[in-house]
């Protein structure tokens, strides 16, 4: 592997858990003000009725969980059939399957009835989730390839 590439996997991974923080800072907010503020409570109210109109969110809900799941076992698998002589692979699998099985979680059990913000949550956490794969396999790519 050239140096070029190992550095464009370090910015990669840099940036992914950049925006994977930046997405848990989002969900975190939305959810906060949801709870506090009457203003936001009502915009968020009226955008879960415009969105239920607009999009399928039950097969969408089931899409997500889905590719969660591929995710999940994506990861798993190459952290088997890879080397794992390096350590850090471990907590960041372990992390990645933390942060797939809550966002798996939150989509089946909760829904718009016990958390009003729950769809802006939900692109939240699928994101954050997302950006935990790429960052997963960024590193495991780098660490395997030394």
């Amino acid at each position: 592997m050239t140096r070029r590439q190992n550095r464009s996997k370090y910015i990669c991974a840099i940036l992914c858990g950049i925006l994977e923080f930046l997405a848990i800072i989002g969900a975190y907010a939305a959810h906060y003000f949801t709870k506090t503020r009457m203003g936001m409570l009502r915009h968020v109210i009226y955008l879960n009725g415009k969105w239920e109109k607009a999009f399928p969110i039950p097969a969408m809900k089931w899409i997500a969980i889905s590719i969660i799941l591929a995710l999940v076992i994506i990861a798993y698998l190459r952290y088997r059939k890879g080397n794992t002589d390096y350590n850090i692979n471990i907590p960041v699998m372990l992390l990645t399957i933390i942060m797939s099985i809550w966002t798996a979680y939150f989509l089946l059990v909760y829904s718009t009835e016990k958390n009003r913000a729950y769809y802006i949550l939900s692109i939240c956490f699928l994101l954050a989730t997302v950006f935990q794969n790429i960052l997963y396999h960024c590193i495991f790519s780098i660490k395997s390839k030394r």
